[in-house]
């Protein structure tokens, strides 16, 4: 390959990556509807990012006319923010096979996402073709069949040429947006890495022209695991842009939920400070929060007082970002599953967005206490990263 044709790739690599320029935004996961535009406004992003769960709206327990969720979208669309926008295809959770090609249960299933894209997909500027498809998939529709085939890849090679193509190239106002495959969790993780169909469609995405790039989700235990997934992704998506649509340190609080207060002098201090156990474990302390509020100041003390937590790790993500080529990741904003019965097993997202309106002591005006832990770091990456206007 000649020294010129080597130059023209690299510029046109360059000019997909400053499309977005690794921006930052606010992500809603599947409950558009919690969109709170003064909150989007002080978090200061331009990019919203939502998947809602497509089975509510095929199963009719949702309609895709007036639903309060998707006219939330519309309103950010609206309103000039940019749309990061896919479904979840909860296969797996409903304990369904995915429909044959040309079946009656894939023309349902096709008819509702169509439906859906009428109603916001002129507001849609990056469309994504799944989410966590290696998670809500069946095994058995992610192995290939005698003939080759495999399910989740068909599925997913027919939902872009047979809904996704055809509505926004009719679309003579919005256009054909970015369209992503993905997003793909821990692919830090041998038995992701082994996945037939998550390697057809790594392999899928890099060859197919239509194929802007790739979607992966980062929530880790270690900070080693963001370099080992992006690695093993960039080992078959070489050069095309990649979106991070979630990432937290979720796998890591998890793993320390039953550790006491007191694990160190510092801990012990704390809890002598703010009048709490010191043989409390972190889910029991979680439950107060959760339960009653605790403010600002005793939710950043706490995190003092681990060793293991990372400071500023939101710099830390967005550092692995720049190095492996991600034009968006976005990030929650308000609190969604926030338990009050804290136990040893349960979930803890609720540590994560940059506002804190259950677990957190309200501002005196009234207003929701963004997250000491992570607010000004979140701020200044967005307007670091800002695309100007034209």
């Amino acid at each position: 390959m000649s020294l010129i044709r080597h130059i023209m790739i690299l510029y046109l690599l360059l000019l997909s990556l400053t499309g977005y320029s690794q921006e930052l935004g606010a992500n809603f996961n599947h409950n558009p509807e919690i969109m709170d535009f003064k909150y989007l406004g002080k978090a200061q992003v331009n990019w919203i990012r939502t998947t809602p769960r497509i089975m509510d709206y095929a199963f009719g327990d949702l309609k895709a006319e007036n639903d309060p969720a998707l006219t939330r979208v519309v309103e950010a669309g609206k309103r000039g923010y940019k749309l990061a926008f896919g479904f979840r295809w909860d296969f797996a959770k409903n304990n369904m096979r995915i429909p044959a090609p040309g079946s009656r249960e894939e023309k349902e299933l096709f008819d509702t996402a169509s439906k859906i894209l009428e109603v916001v997909g002129p507001y849609v500027d990056i469309f994504k073709l799944g989410n966590e498809p290696n998670l809500e998939t069946m095994d058995r529709d992610m192995k290939k069949k005698a003939d080759g085939s495999i399910p989740l890849v068909d599925f997913t090679k027919r939902l872009l040429y047979e809904v996704a193509l055809p509505y926004f190239e009719n679309d003579t106002v919005a256009g054909v947006p970015d369209i992503y495959v993905g997003s793909f969790p821990a692919l830090f993780e041998k038995k992701f890495r082994e996945n037939q169909a998550v390697n057809a469609l790594l392999r899928f995405t890099q060859n197919n022209p239509d194929i802007t790039g790739l979607a992966l989700h980062l929530h880790i235990a270690d900070t080693t695991e963001i370099d080992r997934a992006f690695e093993y992704a960039r080992s078959i998506v070489k050069e095309k842009p990649i979106i991070v649509p979630e990432f937290s340190l979720h796998r890591l609080y998890r793993s320390k939920l039953s550790e006491p207060l007191n694990i160190n002098e510092a801990g012990k201090q704390f809890a002598i400070k703010y009048g709490r156990d010191p043989e409390w474990k972190l889910y029991q302390w979680y439950k107060e929060a959760n339960t009653n509020r605790v403010s600002p100041e005793e939710w950043e003390a706490m995190f003092a007082t681990r060793p293991w937590y990372p400071q500023h790790y939101l710099d830390i993500y967005f550092d692995r970002f720049e190095k492996y080529g991600v034009v968006l990741a976005t990030y929650p904003l308000l609190q969604q599953s926030c338990p009050r019965n804290m136990t040893p097993g349960s979930p803890a997202w609720f540590i994560n967005p940059i506002f804190c309106q259950k677990s957190l002591e309200l501002q005196v005006n009234g207003s929701v206490s963004p997250n000491p832990l992570c607010f000004k770091d979140f701020v200044n990456i967005v307007n670091t990263n800002r695309i100007p206007e034209n």
